[in-house]
């Protein structure tokens, strides 16, 4: 008998397979990110027609014992549904990508799914979008291990100096630099979070440095796409 299981999900990607069904990728609380064939999930009259969203936790269950497991039974929650999504819709597409590019297959990330359910419902409640979408970089960085150390100049192995200004180095930390106004208060601020204290372009900069590092040169989609709405 094939072993079912019953979980919650966010929806990161689907692609065609066959005439009428679907692959997902999904990033559920208790088993990370798995694989689902949804049968029949084209067909108007499927169960799961209409059901395959993201950026809404759905209730599914599925079974099988391979990598590629067969999506049973969906259910989601609408009462979150808002207009606000439209607006936001890069944001989401861009962290749906990270998670898909930078998630380990069937790895348990339950503090990561936490902070992804969060950072959806912050953006539905139209807190400020980029430092949002900054809280969340950084919290994703250091669950997958990719985090840095704010205490010490990486040349020096000193304390980091509120009043001297840094440059980052991806991987490696921060070393003093005359020629960078990012200092080592706004580093500090970083380190705790306060990050409505920090300039927004230098955070803008730190995460994005630090992801394409992780990324290892490989570009991701949405950014091509969002440069194309920008011109």
């Amino acid at each position: 008998m094939s072993h079912s299981s019953s979980d919650e999900c966010f929806l990161l990607h689907q692609r065609p397979y066959s005439e009428t069904s679907i692959i997902v990728e999904v990033f559920t609380r208790n088993n990370g990110k798995i694989s689902l064939i949804a049968k029949g999930a084209k067909k108007p009259k499927s169960k799961f027609f209409g059901y395959l969203v993201p950026f809404h936790k759905l209730s599914i269950t599925y079974s099988g014992r391979s990598e590629l497991k067969t999506l049973t039974s969906i259910d989601r929650d609408l009462s979150s549904q808002t207009n606000t999504m439209t607006k936001t819709s890069y944001t989401l597409l861009y962290i749906n990508e990270l998670l898909i590019k930078l998630l380990p297959k069937d790895a348990i990330q339950v503090d990561l799914f936490l902070l992804y359910e969060k950072f959806l419902t912050e953006v539905r409640d139209q807190k400020d979008l980029e430092l949002t979408l900054r809280y969340f970089e950084l919290d994703l960085l250091d669950s997958l291990g990719y985090g840095f150390d704010y205490e010490i100049d990486i040349d020096t192995n000193l304390p980091i100096d509120p009043n001297l200004n840094y440059s980052f180095v991806s991987e490696m930390g921060f070393r003093r630099s005359d020629n960078s106004n990012f200092s080592g208060k706004d580093i500090t601020n970083i380190k705790n979070r306060n990050l409505s204290a920090v300039p927004k372009k230098y955070l803008k900069e730190l995460t994005k440095k630090a992801i394409n590092f992780c990324m290892d040169g490989k570009n991701l989609a949405s950014r091509k796409i969002f440069r194309s709405i920008k011109q």
